[in-house]
């Protein structure tokens, strides 16, 4: 067992993964009643319906950090047909991104202990909460906390939607002014395009919390199934 040293407290530690418990909990759905899953629109052509066929059923590995340990969790996923366009398309419960074996609240967690904190590096994320792999001494790479920042900073298209229906909820809201105002030390970046994708992985990361608290749906991984996105 990983025995090294957290640098956060006990509740943030409580809320970096999706637990196993949840996953299987979803897989339960999934087996006894595949209809409670129904995507709201396809991911393809954008049709709303509630006539979506299930196509098949397959199986996805997730990781899982429990007590500071990566424990690999067997998932299901559902496969969808669509009764406009006739494609199919995989949909993702509320903790799983497509092609990211880590949940939601990991990407998210890891990604924002770097992009806050201005003297951390990607080494020093790893050190403020180090884990490790089952049964093995190997830690979690820096460098994937690195890709996911990266993948956050692309979302350009999403931070713009995102913000445009927080402003059709709420004229007044100060997000706008809030994400213009957010700063990234220039020891964390060596080119405009770097400094680019970090100050949008801010920006995600403060409109996430304040969607979520506007209209109790995370942005990650439901872009796709809120209605203004399509």
């Amino acid at each position: 067992m990983n025995q090294n040293k957290t640098f956060i407290n006990k509740n943030e530690a409580e809320q970096i993964s999706a637990s196993p418990e949840e996953i299987e909990d979803y897989n339960n759905k999934v087996r006894r009643n595949p209809s409670s899953c129904k995507p709201g629109s396809c991911q393809c052509c954008g049709f709303a319906s509630d006539e979506f066929k299930k196509h098949d059923t397959r199986k996805r590995q997730f990781y899982a950090i429990v007590e500071q340990i990566i424990q690999t969790v067997i998932g299901l996923l559902i496969r969808w047909e669509c009764p406009n366009c006739g494609k199919t398309f995989t949909d993702y419960p509320d903790f799983a991104l497509p092609y990211k074996r880590y949940t939601v609240p990991t990407i998210l967690t890891f990604s924002g202990f770097y992009t806050e904190d201005d003297q951390i590096t990607y080494q020093g994320v790893n050190i403020k909460m180090p884990v490790a792999y089952q049964d093995s001494e190997k830690q979690m790479s820096h460098s994937t906390v690195y890709r996911w920042v990266t993948d956050i900073g692309n979302s350009t298209e999403i931070i713009q939607k995102s913000v445009d229906i927080i402003l059709q909820a709420d004229p007044m809201s100060k997000i706008c002014r809030d994400i213009a105002n957010l700063f990234v030390p220039p020891k964390k970046y060596r080119s405009d395009e770097r400094l680019k994708i970090l100050s949008q992985c801010r920006q995600f990361l403060k409109i996430q919390k304040l969607f979520n608290f506007k209209f109790g749906v995370k942005i990650f991984p439901n872009f796709d199934k809120f209605p203004s996105f399509q």
